[in-house]
């Protein structure tokens, strides 16, 4: 799997360095097909798609997972899902390379630069590790089939240059190879660790995460917004950490539940909570962001992981949900 991850990051890097992007080359000549060669029909079918691959999906998918299926696990994915996330955003940031529209006059609602696709590592991070938690044909079919779809769909909008694409998964791959590999010892570094211990480490690894971001978005020229987009994320991931962290000790929740229906009551719960968020960003988005905006952003994020991970599950249980 890293083989290939390091075999695709070659052929991107190849391409978009020594070809360039001219109007000869293969990451314009497959854009400029499907930009004059694709149907209203498929912009639809593709534009669903490649909505799969947005935040708020792995979010909803990350919620049932951890109410009522395995709360562990669910955490698991969470760390994958930030950590690809945060890489994918420290490489946009590194290379700083224009999306198609640049070359094209296509617009789209895409800010971010282009190289290499978030929707296409993080799909591929994602679903893999869900795979490797569920090792059954239909998982797995899912874990390979959906983030190949999702790829497709941003090379069809003309969302993407092949080449993004083809480094998202080559990072992609590679990430989830280690994370695979990793996540054992990892798991059994911590099983005796106090909470302190554990705590400690969700702040440092946040710190980690934080720095390139910080750093890249400083220099060489300051770009504030974004950096605050970015550092959401990780105030997710903190907040997340140490309420998992202490979470068995104060509230003890359990998956287990004794009628089904109790496990919809558990996801609606969080669904109000999310909407709330989401209605949020939806109505208090002014261009550009002002001051106000970027703090509530990280503090709501971060206040996320208390609410989530804390409240609501002690709620839960004192309704014998």
């Amino acid at each position: 799997m890293s083989v290939v991850g390091v075999a695709f990051i070659v052929a991107a890097m190849v391409l978009v360095y020594i070809y360039g992007r001219g109007t000869t080359t293969l990451d314009y000549m497959i854009s400029d097909f499907f930009l004059n060669s694709s149907s209203s029909i498929g912009k639809r079918i593709f534009s669903t798609i490649t909505y799969l691959g947005e935040a708020i999906i792995y979010v909803a998918v990350l919620v049932i997972l951890y109410y009522v299926w395995d709360k562990k696990k669910a955490y698991r994915a969470i760390v994958a899902l930030v950590s690809t996330t945060v890489i994918n955003a420290s490489a946009k940031l590194a290379f700083k390379l224009p999306r198609p529209d640049d070359t094209f006059g296509h617009k789209i609602d895409e800010t971010s630069y282009g190289l290499p696709s978030g929707h296409t590592q993080m799909s591929t991070d994602f679903w893999g590790v869900l795979g490797s938690f569920v090792v059954k044909w239909g998982m797995l079919s899912i874990s390979i089939v959906l983030p190949l779809l999702i790829a497709f769909s941003r090379i069809y909008l003309v969302e993407h240059w092949f080449t993004d694409v083809l480094m998202g998964f080559g990072i992609g791959l590679i990430f989830l190879a280690i994370f695979i590999v990793v996540l054992k010892p990892v798991e059994n570094y911590f099983e005796d660790k106090s909470t302190t211990t554990k705590i400690l480490w969700s702040i440092a690894t946040s710190i980690i995460f934080a720095t390139p971001i910080v750093l890249l978005n400083l220099f060489p020229s300051v770009e504030l917004e974004s950096m605050v987009d970015n550092l959401s994320y990780i105030a997710v991931f903190t907040a997340v950490s140490i309420s998992y962290a202490i979470e068995g000790k104060v509230v003890g929740f359990d998956n287990k539940m004794d009628k089904w229906w109790k496990g919809i009551l558990r996801v609606l719960f969080a669904v109000v909570i999310l909407a709330g968020v989401f209605l949020y960003g939806m109505f208090f988005d002014p261009e550009p962001a002002t001051t106000l905006k970027m703090v509530l952003d990280l503090v709501i994020y971060a206040l996320l992981g208390p609410v989530l991970i804390l409240l609501l599950p002690w709620i839960i249980k004192k309704l014998n949900l």
